[in-house]
């Protein structure tokens, strides 16, 4: 006997939700297989997954649009705190600061730029170079220009607020994804108890006949091997659109 499958994606779930529901509206008569304790909960549960479904989309989309407005934050704050220690380390070299590179944490990196790869690292050091900076003026330094700290610290401050947005898209889409992993469950839940309703209230004895009607109600039938060999021509590609579908 072929065996029942449920719907292993969200297209197949609203599939199989809108053909029984389609089949809530008997025509010329004929007895509907959906018990009515079954009805409500049928159309529940498809509007909550169809809602659902289009939150998550819609954090998805959000969440994408807004990263590239994120990465270029991300690059602006990068490039102005390496542009700044590089011409930190070039007036150093000049003698122009008199050791005053040790106010940047930036004795060990022999001139080369730190690693900025990372949120926390790009934050880490644009803190260091604004509190290094401010240090080493209070220290009868001159202020470095081309860029200023002052630009470093916009760029930095923009990324920032560009980070703690993009942050709370992600908890949001994180969220939805949580909620979509439960109700993906609780509605193959209902579509499997509904099928077997739908089972019961059709009786009929022969099983091909039966498996046809139910097919019309959504349900889904996957045949054994040995039992594909004994399909008809037709009933293998009604059965390969299920399995593909």
């Amino acid at each position: 006997m072929p065996y029942r499958r449920l719907p292993t994606t969200d297209k197949a779930r609203i599939r199989a939700l809108e053909a029984a529901l389609k089949k809530t509206i008997p025509q010329n008569g004929e007895k509907l297989a959906i018990s009515n304790s079954y009805l409500y909960e049928l159309k529940n549960v498809k509007s909550k997954f169809e809602n659902m479904l289009t939150q998550y989309e819609l954090d998805i989309k959000i969440q994408s649009d807004k990263n590239q407005e994120y990465r270029n934050a991300m690059e602006n704050a990068r490039m102005y705190i390496s542009h700044f220690i590089q011409v930190l380390f070039l007036t150093s070299e000049r003698g122009e600061i008199n050791g005053g590179i040790k106010f940047y944490e930036l004795i060990d990196f022999d001139g080369k730029v730190p690693p900025l790869n990372t949120e926390e690292e790009i934050f880490y050091w644009g803190n260091k170079l604004i509190e290094g900076e401010q240090k080493r003026i209070q220290n009868g330094g001159s202020a470095i220009y081309n860029p200023s700290i002052a630009l470093v610290k916009i760029r930095i401050e923009d990324f920032n607020d560009a980070a703690i947005f993009q942050s709370n898209l992600r908890r949001n889409t994180k969220r939805s994804f949580d909620k979509m992993l439960e109700i993906r469950k609780t509605t193959n839940e209902f579509i499997s108890r509904l099928w077997t309703n739908i089972e019961e209230n059709i009786s009929l004895e022969d099983a091909k006949q039966k498996r046809q009607i139910t097919e019309e109600y959504g349900l889904v039938y996957i045949f054994r091997r040995n039992e594909k060999k004994k399909l008809t021509s037709k009933e293998l590609q009604h059965n390969l659109l299920f399995d593909f579908g």
